[in-house]
């Protein structure tokens, strides 16, 4: 009889097994997945209890998700068991396939070990496959691919039936665990994307800041800003500039851009021009107007690098220096004409000039000391 009805419980399991499978990859979240994997042992498999051991970046494995017993649940999800105690679990008892089974009378000596644990005492079993409530039963789930990653461990017990799984219940929990593996990794890669975006997103919005910033500085600045090309055919060509700059040239925005320092320098400050450094240089020359005029200005050159390894623009900050340089233009010919004087006329003559006035305030001096004198050495009158 019980072979005849072999079949029909095939056919259940795989019906049951095909729906807990399903909803396996309906969870969101990590979170959600990993209940959904201790939730489907329970509803889907044919076992009282289901846990759910996830293995941290150190190595460790965390008890992440629990079903069947919420007093179990609240007292071991959370804990951690060492990798160690874990490795030395999953090669003791007998393998069924992938399955690692510990009987009751050898897991004993892990009762006193680190690896959270739920268990009860019950009788000896009556039958040979009957479950005892120390038996102990593990399904590893395994990264896809060659390297065999161990994600996590599914640790089962209390079979409804009272029974240790036959081989199709063990193929059936095998499977389930290959499967729980595969959507534990979707759902890990979907968290990771999502913290990835939110980074992402994050740097966007920092990187759109910035460049609001630098863009109100560059706009608004009171002195002449200019951003140039660096290298290739193009270089040094004009491709953006501020309102101050422009209104310093009396040129259009639109109009730089047709230009460079270059074109717009004086003839006689090209060499200066080009003697200056991209990177922290200065130079004082003299800018071409629109109305044909020149206008003193002083230059300071910086790179600015648009991405990591894109493309590298000259950012120049144009100070308007005119009222200087024509004050400096004015006071020229003085100190040339100071520096040829005779040195008599330049002041060494000086101090013989001073001489009559240092005599009489000696004998002003003198004259005050000698009526001191006298007024302290005159008779005194009694009183």
């Amino acid at each position: 009889m019980e072979t005849e009805s072999e079949p029909y419980v095939r056919l259940a399991t795989l019906r049951q097994l095909h729906k807990v499978v399903t909803d396996l990859n309906t969870a969101r979240s990590l979170a959600d997945t990993l209940q959904t994997v201790a939730d489907g042992i329970v509803a889907g498999l044919g076992y009282e209890l289901a846990c759910v051991n996830l293995v941290r970046p150190d190595g460790d494995l965390v008890v992440a998700a629990f079903a069947g017993s919420a007093a179990a649940e609240a007292l071991i999800t959370g804990r951690v068991g060492s990798r160690t105690s874990w490795d030395r679990r999953l090669s003791m008892g007998e393998a069924w396939g992938e399955l690692r089974f510990i009987p009751h009378t050898e897991g004993w000596v892990l009762i006193e070990d680190d690896v959270p644990q739920w268990h009860t005492d019950g009788p000896e079993p009556r039958f040979e496959d009957e479950w005892h409530p120390q038996d102990r039963l593990y399904a590893p789930m395994y990264a896809s691919g060659g390297g065999r990653e161990l994600l996590g461990v599914i640790s089962v017990d209390r079979p409804r039936n009272g029974r240790r799984p036959g081989p199709w219940g063990q193929e059936a929990l095998q499977m389930y665990a290959s499967q729980a593996a595969i959507a534990i990794s979707n759902a890990r890669l979907r968290a990771n994307m999502q913290r990835a975006l939110v980074r992402l997103e994050r740097e966007q919005q920092a990187l759109r800041a910035s460049e609001e910033s630098f863009r109100q500085a560059f706009e608004y600045a009171p002195s002449g800003m200019a951003i140039a090309e660096m290298g290739g055919d193009q270089h040094g060509r004009l491709l953006r500039t501020n309102d101050a700059l422009c209104r310093l040239l009396g040129r259009p925005a639109s109009a730089m851009r047709r230009y460079s320092f270059a074109d717009l320098v004086h003839p006689e400050d090209v060499g200066t021009l080009l003697r200056t450094s991209a990177e922290g240089g200065r130079a004082e020359i003299r800018l071409g107007r629109r109305d044909g005029s020149y206008v003193w200005v002083s230059l300071r050159n910086s790179v600015v690098a648009d991405t990591a390894d894109g493309p590298r623009f000259l950012l120049t900050h144009v100070e308007d220096i005119e009222d200087r340089k024509r004050h400096e233009l004015q006071l020229a010919p003085r100190l040339a004409r100071r520096a040829h004087r005779p040195a008599q006329q330049r002041g060494t003559a000086r101090p013989a000039q001073l001489a009559p006035v240092r005599a009489a305030a000696r004998g002003l001096r003198d004259r005050h000391r000698g009526a001191r004198r006298r007024v302290r050495d005159r008779p005194r009158f009694p009183q």
